[in-house]
């Protein structure tokens, strides 16, 4: 499957000023990259970092994206053969959570022992070993959708995986990692 990998920044105060101030707003304008499917599923991971006085926009999509009016995407395509190593040096943005048996509600995990055991599981899921990782503290991101509070925990993390089934991994690096996808969660980069 053809994948591309599109990138936009953009300074930190006109973001302020267009108002994507959480990711469920960055998700609404990016969508419009991909116009002519309103209710289509969702074909696209992305990522939202602030490096000093600038927004970063990665998006990993299926499709080429349209140019968002004064940001162009800056997209290449990526090849098959980046797919076929071993071993790669990852980076993800992540919502780890576990489901409450009682009532399936999604519970935050925050514990150093509890996030690293929910990435190993979910890095074995996809086909990979992980070799090393280093977590960072867990931030909470909180915003309004449809009049309902959304309260999401971001963990990065970054290491050292080997892959050991290749098909599992390409449809990972595809679909990504975790829930909360839509909200700028699971995107691994390698």
């Amino acid at each position: 499957m053809k994948s591309f990998l599109s990138q936009i920044t953009m300074p930190y105060a006109e973001a302020l000023n267009r108002k994507l101030t959480n990711s469920y707003l960055w998700h609404q304008w990016i969508w419009q990259s991909f116009p002519g499917k309103p209710d289509a599923k969702r074909d696209f991971l992305f990522r939202v970092d602030i490096i000093r006085d600038t927004v970063r926009v990665l998006l990993l999509s299926e499709h080429l994206p349209q140019n968002n009016e004064d940001y162009p995407w800056q997209s290449k395509s990526i090849a098959d053969s980046f797919l076929m190593h071993e071993i790669y040096r990852f980076q993800i943005k992540a919502n780890p959570t576990f489901r409450r048996s009682n009532d399936r509600r999604r519970i935050p995990l925050y514990q150093q022992d509890n996030l690293h055991d929910w990435f190993q599981r979910k890095l074995e899921a996809i086909g990979c070993n992980m070799h090393s990782i280093e977590i960072g503290q867990p931030q909470i991101e909180e915003f309004t959708k449809d009049g309902k509070r959304i309260r999401l925990n971001s963990v990065d993390a970054s290491g050292i995986l080997e892959v050991v089934e290749r098909d599992s991994f390409t449809k990972g690096f595809s679909q990504g990692i975790g829930s909360a996808k839509g909200f700028g969660f699971g995107l691994l980069m390698l």
